[in-house]
């Protein structure tokens, strides 16, 4: 009841806040209806797999006008190869050339895709695909990095978005702990 309580609570909030950037005329609330808004056409980008994930930007808001979004459509197993469907998705039209790389850990070799090809004057919200394959050594936790590199005019912008990548147990499981007799019999043959 508590937790219904707590949900209905912060859905009111929500509610009011909203409300709270509304914008007004300058003479105070609207006279008449409200003009109907265009509808915007819906971008291709936004009906991606559900199955996708957006990469992570290193910065904060991003310093290219770019989506990253990664899927993976196997569980990944160490010595087996790995196909990650990698999409660029520009927000942008201003873009001039978008291009890009991937940087792995160590233990994560590159199959196929390690460079992404140039893409001249890329249309806003239509999503760029690149397949990408790569070769986990061991069970662990990755790091995919990709770089993109965005030119709008005589601008230039580098950001690089990450994607984790747990294969097998991952870190796998933390030894046992141990029980309070065990480390006092550790404990003595220790001292003694």
């Amino acid at each position: 009841m508590h937790q219904l309580t707590r949900n209905a609570a912060a859905c009111l909030a929500a509610a009011i806040l909203c409300g709270c950037g509304a914008k007004q005329s300058p003479g105070g609330p609207a006279a008449g209806p409200a003009a109907p808004q265009a509808k915007r056409a819906a971008i291709p980008g936004a009906q991606l797999s559900r199955t996708m994930v957006s990469a992570v930007a290193a910065s904060k808001p991003s310093a290219v006008p770019v989506q990253v979004r990664f899927a993976l459509h196997s569980r990944p197993s160490a010595g087996q190869p790995l196909d990650v469907q990698l999409v660029l998705v520009p927000t942008s039209g201003a873009i001039d050339r978008i291009a890009g790389k991937i940087v792995t850990d160590d233990d994560l070799d590159f199959v196929d895709g390690a460079e992404i090809a140039a893409t001249e004057h890329p249309a806003e919200g239509v999503p760029i695909d690149h397949p990408l394959r790569v070769l986990p050594r061991h069970d662990g936790v990755f790091t995919l990095n990709v770089v993109v590199t965005v030119v709008s005019g005589s601008n230039t912008a580098n950001e690089s978005f990450s994607m984790p990548l747990i294969v097998g147990e991952g870190i796998g499981k933390p030894p046992p702990a141990a029980t309070p007799v065990a480390a006092a019999t550790h404990s003595a043959a220790v001292t003694q």
